[in-house]
This record gives structure tokens, sequence and C-alpha cells, in this order.
């Protein structure tokens, strides 16, 4: 059953950031119009907003991904791209990493994220390979006043994105396809979790 939001006058400021994840569970709440009243929306790795706007809005303002080997190349590249690859790898590749991040990208212009920020979230999660959504989560926190967030469905355990197909998503749910097999999502449940419990993170459903 689809649930409605009100918009109720939200007590968004100029340095607030929205973060949409890519859980299926955003497929619940029609809040397209509010997510959108955001000054800064931020959407991960193979987000899509055509077919979807009722729920998640229209609007993008950083796209945040890994540059990873399955991201698909993004048409309308928005005004801001931040790239978040693990501290290992950046390591491993050195300064080679842009030509490769351009390449999956196709676009020079974008934010790689230093390997000591991205040593020091590692090191807050107290976990390796993090996923994109939690280093942009982290990022943001360095970044803006207060961060809000949606869609991240590791809150419930579920690894299949609002926009599989179903194919996709039935091999996911019955285990034939395995999926984050690089990440400790536990721990980054975990840490989130404390960070919504101490305020630093607005869960945004919590707030309508």
């Amino acid at each position: 059953m689809i649930s409605q939001f009100q918009d109720n006058s939200l007590n968004i400021n100029e340095n607030d950031i929205l973060i949409i994840g890519g859980g299926k569970s955003i497929l619940n709440s029609e809040i397209g119009s509010v997510i959108d009243s955001f000054p800064t929306i931020g959407r991960i790795n193979n987000y899509e907003t055509n077919n979807y706007a009722k729920y998640i809005g229209s609007k993008t303002d950083i796209w945040f991904n890994g540059a990873n080997q399955g991201l698909k190349i993004n048409i309308h590249i928005p005004q801001r791209v931040v790239v978040l690859i693990p501290p290992e790898i950046l390591k491993n590749k050195g300064a080679m990493i842009h030509d490769r991040i351009s390449r999956r990208l196709n676009t020079k212009k974008y934010e790689l994220v230093p390997k000591k920020n991205m040593d020091k979230f590692e090191s807050d999660v107290k976990s390796q390979r993090l996923t994109t959504g939690t280093n942009s989560i982290l990022w943001a926190l360095e970044n803006f006043n207060r961060v809000f967030i949606h869609g991240f469905d590791f809150f419930i355990d579920s690894k299949t994105h609002y926009n599989d197909s179903k194919v996709k998503t039935w091999l996911i749910e019955n285990g034939i396809l395995n999926k984050a097999q690089k990440h400790n999502t536990s721990k980054e449940k975990l840490y989130v979790e404390n960070l919504i419990s101490q305020g630093k993170i607005i869960k945004l459903v919590d707030y309508l």
C-alpha cells in the first residue's frame, strides 16, 4: 500500500542535503515533491529518476559514485560529481585512477575524494570497502549542516534496488545472485544507526 506524506512546511535550511539511496522500499512513499523541495539532493551510482519521479523526485544536484565496473553511463551529468573510491584502490592505482574514472563516468568534471578522507571513513566505521551509500553519508557530514537520508535499505537487510528488473530482483531475493559481497553492511548499518540515534543523520520518513 502506498503511503502518502504531506509537506507541512518542512524546516529545511540552505545547507541541508538529502541523499537518496537505491533501496526498493523507496517505492512505498509517493513523496517526490517533498524530495525536490530540498536545496541539495544527492543520488548514488546507477540512480534513475525517469518513471520514478512521484516516489523520489526528479532533481539531482550531486551524483555520488565509486566509478566501479558496473557503473552505467549517465547521460545527464549533474552539476557536481563526487567520486568515492576505496583507499586501497586509490593507493594501488595512483594517478592512473583518473583515466579510469573519466572513462567510466564519461566526463572529466568530477571531485575525487582524497585517500586520507577515505581512510578516515573506513577507520570511523571500522570496516573496509564501505558502500558508496555509507561513504556519501560520511562525506556529506563533513560538508553540510544536516544530512537527511531516504531509501537506505540495509536497515531492513534488503539488497535489491528500486530500479532492478523483476528477474534480477527474483534472483537476488532467492539467493541465486549474490550482491554486496565485498561490503560488511552489518557494520555499516550499526554505525549509521548510531549516527541517527545521536541526531547527526535524519531519516526523511521520520521527519515528515
